[in-house]
């Protein structure tokens, strides 16, 4: 074989190589989860938060994982709890371990309200792996006892669905 038969040849098997490792890389990407709140009634109303509502979005990244909540409606100058949960709306598990909130108490991320109700926050973890067969969900709890309602109390909640990358907002079909 001749040197420049060789150099063709390292060029094929290098480009190859990186288009194998480019594909093999393009599977460990970003995964985009995004969930819509609701009042979570009865509990809601009681608190007189009925038309609380938001949006979360969870990032699932390697080791970069992110989740940004904004929620409207709630009461002014307000401190609550949030965080991320295994389970659906429907079916609350417990909450994932592994998240370190913007501003916590123990392991709940808190969300203080503005003068008009707003509150916006975000959360990361190094460790959070969305395991495909189970569905995950977030939730803001009253932090104290509120009309009756015992501290913890879930007054809005959304579930978290996956989007295709690049932020369409279009959820995969199961």
């Amino acid at each position: 074989m001749t040197r420049r038969s060789i150099a063709a040849a390292a060029a094929v098997i290098a480009a190859i190589g990186i288009a194998g490792a480019a594909s093999a890389d393009s599977s460990n990407s970003a995964k985009p989860y995004k969930a819509t709140l609701a009042a979570v009634n009865p509990a809601a109303t009681t608190a007189g938060l009925a038309a609380v509502a938001g949006k979360a979005q969870l990032v699932d990244g390697k080791k970069n994982n992110k989740v940004n909540l904004h929620v409207r409606n709630l009461a002014a100058s307000t401190t609550y709890l949030w965080h991320v949960h295994e389970g659906s709306c429907a079916a609350t598990g417990a909450p994932v371990a592994g998240w370190t909130y913007r501003t916590q108490a123990g392991a709940n991320g808190t969300l203080t309200s503005d003068a008009s109700g707003n509150a916006n926050t975000k959360g990361t973890s190094a460790t959070f792996n969305a395991d495909p067969a189970k569905s995950y969900s977030v939730n803001v709890h009253v932090s104290m006892a509120t009309n009756g309602l015992a501290a913890g109390t879930i007054i809005a909640c959304g579930d978290l669905k996956a989007t295709k990358a690049g932020g369409k907002g279009h959820a995969k079909k199961p």
